[in-house]
């Protein structure tokens, strides 16, 4: 009995043992289950998005509309504990809602010798502030300024002068106030923001030997105050400048600084080592590494269009720093698509878990790649070598050594003094930093980026999403004057923003008819024979008028100087019952007055020439190969100017694809002839339009002598001159139109490859030519 009783308490406990143990198991199971965050969460003045519905990892955002910001923080990120992480204010005290509050404009505070009215410290979106000078004191820059929805003012920074001294004055930016003294030669003057600015650029300037100001201009700007794409882009271009061909002079006269200090200081054949570097720590969500990804892309793509020999280095950096791209690995280094192809195999996971922001470790990476160069200094060009340094990062340094000591390493290497405040010297180093969203240490990327004479180097940017639309903004430049260059991006025209397009577009004016023609140098406009008369023994009876430019900018030259093709002759095959015959359809005019090159008005690359070469990438090439580089493909795409200055698409059909294209000119031979369809389109017309798959635009009368291009490398070439086609789509009330074409219409085109003995002896002494293949 005893040991019976002994069992059943025994068993007892083992029972309630495995009770406990399973109920232990539920409460884990369902203590492991992921927990929602709340998706209730709302914001005065605004409202609320979620991402993944309110799951861990998500993140809240929220939206005030224009004019207005989230304070304390833009956006939240759901915890493992079913929480959105904390907002606090800047002394640490907790808040629980999240409010929208005004932009506003810090006030111009100090205005030396004038006056400002009013006098307040902080203005609202579209409030004024107007400014006056004293007697002996004249205004330079806006009388009158506006506030708007970015937090910064219309116009430029108001000055009252009177040039009595060594040095200009300075100017004073909004929300500054500056040291008082003397604009002596040797004499400085300091600046320093109002509480809740951060100051960028130099807080010191110096009066220089040259009568200029060290440094960058001083801006003051606050948490919630970013640069726009198009301020950074006009920035950037000032530097980038020097990346091409040729500097017009009106353009190094007319610009702000006494001398044109620019940063990228190089030629043909100039040396590049470009370093970028990637924040990838914790802070930085997958989507934002992707946008940051793109933009990088873009920008490589961008300096790739530059006729200098350029190799990279880019890097990941969270903990510690990850070659993405060994700048050592020439091979990968200096090849776009390779560096492009590494880029977009790269783990945004490879970090792990070592998620600070070390960004000591990125630059001290960069430092050793250059100590390598410079050990093997004449092997590697050393002294002729530019590097640029490029930061994004989203934070502040958080874990490693100051950044700032690498930087005094990589100065030092270069031969540079680590102390000095002014870098306009570091002809060879320059310091770009792009800080993204609010949470930024401002004043450390300040002290990061270079200070350079009227150079901008450091640049606070909204998000991701704006850091794109800077680098692809950046080669708008109108010093630029190499060919085929073009600004690509159209959505500001959205806005009213001047964009140039078609540069080399031109049209061409003659006592015949009106016509399109495109600039290939300054002195020199290609167009169509036909637009000046039937044959090429025809006299131009009256001058020849050449606009340029786009809206209001638009100018115009002259010419009494028209040299057609010698085997243009439209009655050529009359006496065989073809009455309009187009080969060599092809003129040169010689204008009285050189064009001068601007973002307005650049020459078009040809094929076959040493500029054509540069921007293809292809030195020592053959025309052989160009003509496979621009012509890849049986149906090439490629665009026109329509007559109403809109781009249109088409194809050109070439190799198996031609004779089909063709067979449509057919149409035209309206009388009984011998003529075969060789004769009547040889090899000198491309042939265009009715490509299967696509719905391609035809030209219309008057739309005759412009160019017939397409784009590689960010770079504009013409292939051909538009001739002639089959239909005339622009009829008035017409069933079609030039982009729904009746399904036979094609056009004809001289192909410029056929005729470049003509164009070298015309064009020989301006644009060099390739030798003969």
């Amino acid at each position: 009995m005893f040991v019976k009783s002994i069992l059943r308490i025994l068993l007892f406990i083992f029972l309630q043992k495995v009770s406990l143990q399973e109920e232990y198991d539920d409460y884990t199971y369902y203590d492991s289950l992921p927990v929602n965050c709340s998706t209730t969460e709302t914001i005065k003045g605004g409202h609320v998005t979620y991402s993944q519905e309110g799951l861990q990892g998500s993140v809240l955002t929220y939206d005030c509309g224009p004019g207005r910001y989230p304070h304390p923080v833009s956006y939240r990120t759901c915890g493992d504990d079913g929480e959105w992480s904390p907002m606090r204010l800047d002394g640490g005290r907790r808040l629980s809602h999240a409010t929208c509050k005004e932009i506003l404009c810090p006030a111009q505070l100090q205005l030396d010798n004038g006056d400002l009215w009013p006098r307040d410290q902080w203005f609202k979106v579209g409030k004024p502030q107007s400014f006056s000078c004293h007697e002996g004191f004249t205004l330079y820059g806006s009388a009158q300024r506006n506030c708007t929805l970015t937090g910064q003012w219309t116009g430029t920074t108001p000055i009252c002068d009177n040039h009595a001294e060594d040095c200009n004055d300075p100017g004073i930016p909004p929300g500054a106030q500056r040291s008082e003294g003397r604009f002596h030669t040797g004499e400085k003057v300091t600046y320093r923001c109002q509480t809740g600015l951060d100051l960028l650029g130099s807080a010191e300037r110096v009066c220089l030997e040259n009568r200029e100001w060290s440094g960058s201009t001083p801006r003051c700007q606050g948490q919630n105050m970013f640069d726009s794409p198009s301020d950074v882009a006009a920035a950037m271009s000032g530097s980038l400048a020097g990346v091409m061909d040729v500097l017009t002079t009106d353009a190094i006269k007319n610009r702000n600084t006494g001398t044109f200090a620019r940063t990228f200081r190089v030629a043909e054949g100039s040396r590049m080592n470009v370093y970028i570097l990637m924040d990838t720590s914790g802070s930085i969500k997958k989507a934002d590494f992707e946008k940051s990804r793109d933009a990088t892309i873009a920008l490589i793509r961008k300096l790739d269009s530059y006729e200098i020999q350029i190799k990279f280095h880019v890097l990941s950096f969270a903990s510690e720093a990850i070659d993405i791209v060994d700048i050592l690995d020439s091979q990968i280094s200096g090849d776009t698509e390779s560096v492009i192809g590494h880029l977009l195999d790269f783990d945004y996971h490879s970090h792990g878990k070592k998620t600070g922001t070390n960004l000591h470790a990125g630059l001290n990476r960069v430092s050793e790649r250059i100590s390598i160069f410079k050990q093997n200094r004449q092997r590697n060009h050393f002294n002729e070598t530019q590097n640029i340094i490029i930061i994004q990062t989203d934070g502040y340094s958080n874990t490693g050594r100051k950044p700032q000591i690498a930087l005094i390493h990589i100065r030092q290497l270069l031969g540079y003094s680590s102390t000095k405040p002014d870098h306009t010297d570091e002809t060879m180093l320059d310091v770009y930093v792009f800080g993204i969203g609010k949470e930024v240490k401002k004043n450390e990327l300040n002290s990061l980026a270079s200070q350079k004479l009227g150079e901008q180097h450091v640049f606070i940017l909204q998000d991701y999403k704006m850091l794109g639309k800077v680098f692809n903004k950046i080669i708008s430049d109108e010093s630029v004057t190499m060919c085929g260059v073009a600004q690509e991006d159209v959505e500001d025209m959205k806005h009213g923003v001047p964009v140039y397009t078609r540069p080399w577009h031109v049209t061409v004016k003659t006592n015949v008819m009106g016509c399109f023609g495109s600039i290939v140098s300054q002195n020199w406009v290609l167009t169509a024979a036909h637009c000046f008369g039937r044959a090429a023994t025809d006299k131009v009876l009256q001058r020849v008028e050449i606009k340029y430019g786009q809206g209001r900018l638009a100018k115009e030259v002259y010419s009494n100087n028209v040299t057609m093709h010698p085997n243009y002759r439209i009655s050529a095959l009359e006496h065989r019952n073809v009455s309009e015959f187009y080969d060599y359809d092809v003129a040169l005019v010689r204008v009285d007055k050189s064009i001068p090159l601007s973002r307005t008005a650049r020459p078009i690359c040809l094929p076959c020439t040493v500029p054509g070469s540069r921007a293809l990438k292809k030195i020592n090439s053959t025309c052989q190969q160009h003509r496979k580089e621009l012509l890849p493909h049986p149906d090439t795409s490629a665009f026109f100017i329509h007559k109403n200055s809109e781009r249109k698409e088409t194809h050109i059909h070439t190799e198996s694809k031609r004779p089909d294209c063709l067979e449509k000119a057919r149409q035209t031979l309206t009388k009984p002839t011998d003529v075969t369809l060789d004769e009547y389109v040889p090899s000198r017309f491309l042939c265009s339009g009715g490509t299967s798959g696509y719905r391609d635009s035809v030209t219309c009368r008057g739309d005759s002598g412009g160019s017939l291009y397409l784009q590689r490398k960010k770079r504009y070439f013409q292939v051909g001159v538009v001739s002639w086609g089959t239909t005339n789509v622009c009829e008035p009330r017409g069933r079609y139109s030039p982009d729904n074409p009746p399904p036979d219409a094609r056009d004809f085109h001289i192909d410029l490859f056929e005729i470049l003995p003509w164009l070298k002896q015309h064009l020989g002494e301006e644009i060099q030519f390739l030798q003969d293949d």
